[in-house]
């Protein structure tokens, strides 16, 4: 199992403040940096990345995501479908919605998860230290 999935915050640190990630994690986004791997983004990061710049959070807007990521190998944007939306059913216990949609997305790529937040690890495989 190659692929892995990133949420939000994983992916803004890893493009405007590496050291703030995890040593997997950051082993992980390189792996991904040179194609060695796949990492999913879903559509639902992008929304993410959206809310918080509007709300001034972060200094970085979709089109620079967008940008940063065609430029490597190993990222692959991610559509909600579905299969998705079936297994955001099935994570009730994941409350925020967000999260949920990202979760799902992980699950449905049978991918590993890049984030810090420990409230996943009841559902996935996690990423992280």
């Amino acid at each position: 199992m190659n692929d892995v999935v990133t949420d939000t915050q994983a992916l803004v640190w890893h493009l405007v403040e590496p050291r703030k990630l995890g040593k997997s994690a950051r082993r992980t986004f390189a792996a991904a940096d040179s194609g060695k791997l796949v990492c999913h983004v879903p559509a639902v990061v992008l929304v993410e990345v959206a809310l918080l710049g509007e709300r001034g959070r972060i200094r970085l807007g979709v089109p620079q995501v967008l940008s940063t990521l065609s430029s490597h190998p190993g990222y692959a944007l991610l559509p909600l479908d579905v299969e998705q939306c079936l297994e955001f059913g099935a994570l009730v216990g994941i409350r925020d919605p967000m999260d949920r949609l990202v979760a799902a997305a992980s699950r449905v790529v049978r991918g590993r998860l890049i984030s810090s937040d420990a409230a996943f690890d009841a559902h996935l495989e996690r990423i992280w230290d």
